[in-house]
């Protein structure tokens, strides 16, 4: 039998995801807004940016911006694994809640709170003994 309190580690889990999922689809409309931004850099005269400059520049921000939607994709991954662990009663998968619960927490305001939410859930007795079986 599930524990009551599991709940409030699986439904914020569920809810980052989503949220990662949201940020992830919202991602690649940045590369033409900071191509927007670069060309008004290139054609104000007063910044000193040649030409050679604005395109390494583009490739750079291009890059990181591949590389932030990497990162992005694996931790949506990994928070979907650990929602999907945490609900089979997986012992690792409560030291990964923990553990994406205190990033969470950095994430202020939505973050925060469901972080919290987890933390309570995740620190319950009867969900440690689920997780712990």
């Amino acid at each position: 039998m599930k524990p009551q309190k599991l709940s409030w580690v699986t439904t914020p889990l569920l809810i980052m995801f989503i949220l990662q999922l949201l940020g992830l689809l919202l991602l690649p409309f940045l590369a033409p807004f900071v191509n927007t931004i670069l060309g008004a850099a290139a054609t104000d005269p007063t910044n000193g940016i040649t030409s050679d400059q604005l395109g390494i520049l583009r490739i750079f921000t291009g890059a990181t911006l591949w590389v932030s939607f990497i990162f992005a994709a694996a931790w949506a991954v990994f928070v979907f694994f650990t929602y999907r662990a945490v609900g089979q009663g997986r012992g690792w998968a409560r030291i990964a809640a923990i553990v994406i619960a205190i990033l969470g927490l950095l994430n202020f305001p939505v973050g925060t709170i469901l972080g919290i939410f987890i933390l309570i859930g995740a620190f319950d007795p009867e969900v440690q003994r689920f997780a712990s079986r």
